[in-house]
């Protein structure tokens, strides 16, 4: 699936119409300014130009699966959430002590979110079993 792109069809929210790609770049302004990261920082760890955030959150451009799942990552949200599927997002919250966050510090902070994410589904499995 690789190569597919996010901003094909709209769905009703609240009475106002919005093409998930709207969604899409809503939320990913959202966590990302909630995260304190920056453009410039988001893009080094999507290894894509930072003109690419602008165009991304201002829903110019859309997204590429491999893109949805890095963002995910980072802010342990799932697609779902992100696409505007469901509101539902419980952060994964940890504390940073640093003043300069580096593109392999995202990198690890991605790992770790899918790990914890992995574990939550396979504990949700286990208590519907």
């Amino acid at each position: 699936m690789t190569g597919a792109y996010y901003n094909i069809y709209r769905y009703q929210q609240g009475g106002i119409i919005m093409s998930i790609g709207e969604k899409l770049s809503e939320r990913l302004k959202s966590l990302r300014k909630e995260s304190k990261l920056t453009q410039e920082q988001m893009a080094n760890y999507l290894e894509v130009d930072q003109s690419l955030i602008t165009k991304l959150e201002n829903g110019t451009r859309n997204f590429n699966v491999d893109l949805i799942e890095k963002i995910c990552n980072l802010f342990g949200c799932t697609d779902d959430y992100l696409l505007g599927e469901s509101d539902e997002y419980l952060p994964l919250n940890f504390a940073f002590r640093s003043n300069n966050i580096q593109t392999e510090d995202l990198k690890s902070i991605a790992m770790i979110n899918k790990i914890a994410m992995n574990l939550r589904f396979m504990d949700q499995m286990m208590k519907e079993a």
